[in-house]
């Protein structure tokens, strides 16, 4: 049940939105119009899911009405619609790929600042969200432990296992962003390497982990 409705026109026009919230304490012959939200966020149906999400997440807000390209009303889409496509989304088999290769094939190498600065980047895609439409910790963890592989194959050739690891989870990233993941190698020895690793949003830090490595030859 929505507690938020598009106000339209007589051509079927989106006018305004109006909750509950703005109709109680009103005299009952006082003009929506008057009480409405104006000019209210919308979407078209080519709008993904994805920036639906996004959008309600940010925002905060429940439902949103769908319009054409001359904003006439096509219909409403609500936070659990878009929640339950979602859900759909990741249930659905990738055929033969796992949700570890979806994040290691997401993750990819950018400048830094200094030569020696490895930069990862990862766009959040569907299948790496929870059921609130973030990041799920997760795949948060498999995109710092593929950063960490990575930085430290610059100074040992072979795989690591991950005998400790600490992350503090700071902040949500919402769907379709880009997380920025900055991996610093603390101490590499012939059989262990420690790797801090930090991941920015938009600048905004969202998440820290210190990792500890088995280092592994490859025969």
């Amino acid at each position: 049940m929505h507690s938020r409705f598009p106000v339209v026109d007589q051509n079927m026009k989106v006018i305004g939105m109006i909750t509950s919230k703005d109709v109680m304490g009103h005299e009952q012959d006082v003009l929506i119009e008057k009480i409405m939200t104006k000019n209210p966020m919308t979407v078209s149906g080519s709008t993904s899911v994805a920036s639906s999400a996004h959008m309600m997440v940010w925002e905060g807000i429940e439902v949103l009405p769908v319009v054409n390209d001359a904003n006439r009303l096509q219909g409403i889409v609500s936070r659990q619609d878009v929640l339950k496509a979602l859900q759909m989304i990741q249930r659905q088999p990738q055929v033969g790929e796992t949700l570890d290769d979806t994040v290691t094939n997401q993750l990819v190498l950018a400048k830094g600042k200094t030569k020696d600065e490895d930069i990862f980047r990862c766009q959040v895609t569907p299948q790496m969200t929870n059921h609130l439409g973030t990041i799920s910790y997760g795949v948060f963890t498999t995109i710092v432990t593929e950063a960490a592989n990575r930085v430290l194959r610059g100074y040992k050739k072979g795989d690591l296992v991950v005998e400790n690891m600490t992350i503090y989870f700071i902040k949500p990233v919402q769907i379709d962003s880009v997380i920025e993941i900055y991996p610093k190698v603390l101490e590499v020895g012939r059989k262990f390497g420690k790797v801090d690793i930090e991941a920015f949003n938009d600048g905004v830090l969202v998440g820290k982990a210190m990792m500890m490595c088995q280092l592994i030859d490859r025969h």
